[in-house]
C-alpha cells in the first residue's frame, strides 16, 4: 500500500487553521479543515468533494469520522482509522492558497489533481548546506518496478556523492555485497534539487518531478518504498 505525506496548507497568514484535499484508498476525494491549538487538534470541516454537490456539507461528512477533537500527535491515527487513508508524516505548508475562500481553494486543488506530480521523497539528516541536509536517503521503486535503496551525501565544492545505490528486492535483498543498478554511472553530481532529480531520473530510470525532504522516517527497520512506481 502506498503511504504518502499529508500536506496541510495554512488557511491564512498567522492562522492556526490548516486544510487539505486528500484522496482515500477507495478513490474518494475529501476536504479536511483542521484547527491547531497547542497540543490539541480539532476537525472544523470534513466532507466529500467528488459527489453530492449542492447537498449540505453535513450530509457529505464521512460516516466513519467520529472523533473531532484529539491530541495533535494522533492526527495520522485518526485519519488512518476514520478517513481511510494512511500517511507517513505531516508537512505544514505556507503557500499561495492561504487566504483563498473555500470554493476557490477547492477549484485550485481540483485543477492540481489533473496535473502529474511525482515526488521523490528523501529523508534528510544533519546540518543544511545549499538548502539541503548533508545526507539524504530513500527507498524507491523505479519505472521498472525494481526496489532501490539510495544514500546520498554532500561531498565538497557544491558536489554530492552517491554513498550507496543498490537493489534490495527479490534475490538481491539478502546478498552480502549490494548490487548497484548498471544504469548508474555517476558517482558525483551537483548537490541541488535539480542535480538530484537529474541523477535519479536519468540513471536509475525514474520520472520524478519534485523533491520532498522530510525527517523521522526509519528507513532501516521499514523497507517499504517511500515513492516511485508503487
Amino acid at each position: 500500500m502506498h503511504k504518502s505525506i499529508l500536506f496541510l496548507e495554512s488557511a491564512g497568514a498567522g492562522s492556526s487553521a490548516y486544510r487539505a484535499v486528500i484522496k482515500t484508498r477507495h478513490g474518494r476525494t475529501l476536504y479536511l479543515s483542521l484547527e491547531l491549538s497547542g497540543e490539541v487538534c480539532s476537525v472544523v470541516e470534513c466532507f466529500y468533494t467528488d459527489r453530492g454537490q449542492g447537498r449540505p456539507k453535513r450530509l457529505l461528512e464521512p460516516k466513519k469520522l467520529q472523533t473531532h477533537r484529539f491530541p495533535a500527535d494522533k492526527l495520522l491515527e485518526v485519519i488512518a482509522s476514520q478517513l481511510d487513508k494512511t500517511f507517513y508524516g505531516v508537512e505544514y505548508v505556507q503557500n499561495d492558497t492561504a487566504g483563498l475562500p473555500l470554493e476557490e481553494y477547492l477549484q485550485r486543488k481540483a485543477g492540481e489533481a489533473n496535473r502529474k506530480y511525482r515526488f521523490l521523497i528523501l529523508v534528510g539528516e544533519g546540518e543544511r548546506l545549499q538548502g539541503l541536509p548533508i545526507r539524504l536517503r530513500t527507498r524507491l521503486k523505479n519505472r521498472l518496478h525494481r526496489a532501490i535503496y539510495l544514500d546520498l551525501a554532500y561531498y565538497k565544492n557544491g558536489q554530492g556523492v552517491v554513498k550507496q545505490c543498490s537493489y534490495y528486492d527479490r534475490q538481491y535483498q539478502h546478498r552480502a555485497v549490494p548490487v548497484t543498478p548498471p544504469t548508474l554511472v555517476s558517482c558525483f553530481f551537483p548537490y541541488t534539487r535539480e542535480g538530484i532529480l537529474a541523477l535519479v531520473n536519468q540513471e536509475i530510470c525514474c520520472d520524478f518531478t519534485h523533491i520532498l525532504v522530510t525527517e523521522g522516517i526509519d528507513l532501516d527497520s521499514n523497507t517499504t518504498p517511500l515513492c516511485g512506481a508503487i
